[in-house]
């Protein structure tokens, strides 16, 4: 991260800033419009979005002047608009990859099936992605990072999510020659069957942040262990690690306590931990309010040397055990991601991607209640399913069915709560669509690592 800011400041003085085309202006791409336009060297020049009030509404929250605004859906009025110094409103989301002042598209969708034809569809064309789309990268991510590899350009996940973060830290850790034993994020909601955007919202009745909630699912798919689960996926997969057993093992800590208690959970069983594997991605519980819970996200290293043992040591209370911990409590979504499109735009390289020797690890579908023959599966953080993870060879031999290819498949036969459905259980929404095929490409072209 060290020289991007000037790198930025001096685009911003030359008038060059970095032009990008954001598909999704919901919660989360707005947030990186807003931030963006703070940001020296950098603007959304493209807001896609199926409804065109909420890409303008992105766009004046961030300061562009409404005059400065206009709607096209031709690529030929867009650039026309472009040229004369304004941003573009569309719903044609071809505007992007098609334009040339536009090297980098940001794909907030939060929509697997839409992921995957926006982002192959810019590879394809040459485009940096980066991508907000968990569900979707741990779904088909290992096959999009290879045609981006094969294109030349940049495939990435965002700095400023729970596996971005954890990727800065396991970075420096790799760079200082540390032995990096696990991973993780916090479990703010227990992973508990119980949360769907009902209760969620009864739980959040009277909390300042309710008013802020536009989508509850969205906020459920978090405290049921959908996100968790699919987050220390893409942690997996990016890193080589594992989860010791299915969905995790989810310990309970006060975050007081987190910094000295985690690397004693994170250890093998004969060293007094709760691990029969070292190299494990895992999610730490939060005892007190189940929803309202602190953010923050861990490397875990062996203290090979006296330096590391006395100086780490210190630091967390953990002189005389075996591992260490590096850490960050928080993460600022939004706020931070545009960090990301700095680097793939400036520096060609990314934040957070599967590794192509081979898949980790995959997230798959459990019942959160008992599920009837013929009826359809709602969305992720919904009433009918969510997602733990699995290690991807169980998970290809029991033909597991991923999580993110869940909604909108109708139940061929009915699975009671707790059990995992198969492709066998269900007829998928479109058995033939683009995420299909690519995971079906997936499977052939990558092998399993665990």
């Amino acid at each position: 991260m060290f020289g991007i800011d000037t790198k930025l400041e001096t685009l911003q003085k030359d008038g060059t800033p970095i032009k990008t085309g954001l598909v999704g202006a919901g919660a989360m791409g707005a947030g990186m419009i807003v931030q963006m336009e703070r940001a020296p060297g950098m603007q959304v020049a493209v807001v896609c979005d199926m409804y065109i009030d909420r890409a303008r509404e992105a766009l004046l929250k961030g300061g562009v002047q409404e005059k400065k605004i206009e709607v096209c859906d031709t690529v030929e009025k867009a650039r026309a608009a472009i040229d004369a110094g304004r941003r573009v409103c569309t719903k044609n989301a071809s505007i992007i990859w098609k334009l040339d002042d536009i090297n980098t598209l940001i794909e907030a969708t939060g929509n697997p099936e839409t992921y995957a034809e926006i982002s192959l569809s810019a590879i394809m064309n040459k485009k940096h992605v980066v991508t907000l789309n968990v569900e979707g990268d741990v779904c088909v991510g290992h096959i999009m990072k290879r045609f981006a590899d094969n294109a030349g350009v940049v495939y990435t996940g965002i700095y400023g999510d729970e596996p971005g973060c954890v990727m800065s830290l396991y970075t420096e850790a790799k760079a200082l020659g540390m032995e990096v034993v696990g991973a993780g994020r916090n479990d703010m909601g227990g992973s508990k069957l119980e949360w769907n955007k009902k209760t969620i919202l009864e739980a959040l009745k009277d909390a300042p942040q309710k008013k802020l909630i536009k989508n509850p699912a969205m906020f459920a798919s978090f405290c049921d262990g959908s996100k968790t689960n699919e987050e220390c996926t893409l942690i997996a997969n990016a890193i080589g690690l594992r989860p010791d057993v299915r969905g995790m093992h989810g310990p309970t800590v006060a975050f007081s306590d987190f910094s000295h208690e985690v690397p004693k959970l994170l250890d093998l069983k004969k060293e007094g931990g709760i691990l029969d594997n070292l190299g494990v991605v895992e999610r730490i519980g939060v005892p007190g309010d189940p929803v309202i819970a602190q953010l923050w996200v861990f490397v875990i290293i062996r203290a090979n040397t006296d330096y590391e043992n006395i100086n780490m040591g210190k630091a967390t209370g953990c002189i005389g055990l075996n591992n260490r911990i590096l850490y960050m409590p928080y993460h600022y979504l939004s706020v931070q991601a545009p960090i990301t499109v700095a680097y793939a735009a400036l520096e060609n390289t990314g934040v957070i991607a599967p590794r192509q020797d081979g898949r980790a690890a995959d997230t798959i579908t459990m019942a959160k209640k008992d599920l009837e023959a013929g009826e359809t599966i709602d969305e992720i953080g919904g009433f009918a399913t969510t997602g733990r993870i699995e290690c991807a060879s169980v998970v290809r031999k029991e033909n597991l069915l991923p999580l993110a290819l869940a909604e909108g498949a109708a139940m061929k036969r009915a699975v009671p709560q707790g059990d995992y459905l198969t492709w066998d259980d269900v007829e998928p929404k479109d058995p033939d669509g683009l995420i299909i095929q690519l995971r079906r490409l997936q499977q052939r072209f990558f092998s399993d690592l665990y």
